[in-house]
């Protein structure tokens, strides 16, 4: 079975289309984050994904966050907007993308947390100290610079 994996270095993405995307940052009161474990491969992430036609970035994190959490969330602000000129993403169907993504904090307002569905294999929340050795190469940035300086905008 195909799975999803990474390509990184200098130039891999020419050849790539830029795919719009967005990532949720949802933190619980112990300062961890919800990170999901995908079905597609063995990465864990932020949830999120790609904005769809006639869709706004919010529209798409709030729609993400519910497919992949069950969670129902309302958007506090922006973190960062973060492109990966250095990594390739190489999705099961043979597309490749370069990410170019807006991170958002979230806070819960309703829904349930899911066990697991057909994109998610697995939830759990991981702290600055303790976050997955197979975190995905287009969230590490993500994920480094909220622990670090949250309060500061990312523009890169």
């Amino acid at each position: 079975m195909a799975e999803l994996h990474f390509r990184i270095g200098e130039g891999v993405t020419r050849e790539a289309r830029i795919r719009l995307g967005c990532s949720i940052t949802i933190v619980d009161d112990e300062g961890r984050v919800l990170l999901q474990k995908r079905r597609d491969g063995d990465w864990w992430g932020l949830p999120g994904g790609g904005v769809d036609p006639g869709e706004t970035f919010t529209a798409a994190a709030i729609r993400e966050t519910r497919e992949e959490t069950g969670l129902e969330v309302e958007i506090v602000r922006l973190l960062g907007a973060f492109t990966e000129p250095d990594i390739c993403v190489c999705y099961p169907d043979g597309s490749r993308v370069q990410i170019a993504s807006l991170n958002f904090l979230a806070r819960i307002v309703g829904g349930r947390l899911i066990e697991s569905n057909g994109e998610t294999a697995e939830l759990r929340w991981f702290g600055a100290d303790n976050l997955p050795a197979n975190l995905m190469p287009t969230h590490r940035r993500r994920l480094a610079h909220f622990f670090a300086a949250p309060e500061r905008l990312h523009v890169d």
